[in-house]
């Protein structure tokens, strides 16, 4: 079976950021925004 890759616009991106840098634990709100932790702390570099 074939997996599809998400693609995540800028805007969901800039929020996640955000959301990550009021919250304390990353796994957690990377659970909600069903992403993973490593893909948050990607997105925080850029």
């Amino acid at each position: 079976m074939k997996q599809v890759r998400k693609f995540y616009d800028r805007a969901f991106k800039e929020k996640a950021v955000q959301l990550s840098y009021d919250r304390h634990k990353i796994s957690e709100l990377a659970r909600e925004l069903e992403v993973t932790a490593p893909q948050l702390y990607r997105w925080r570099k850029e």
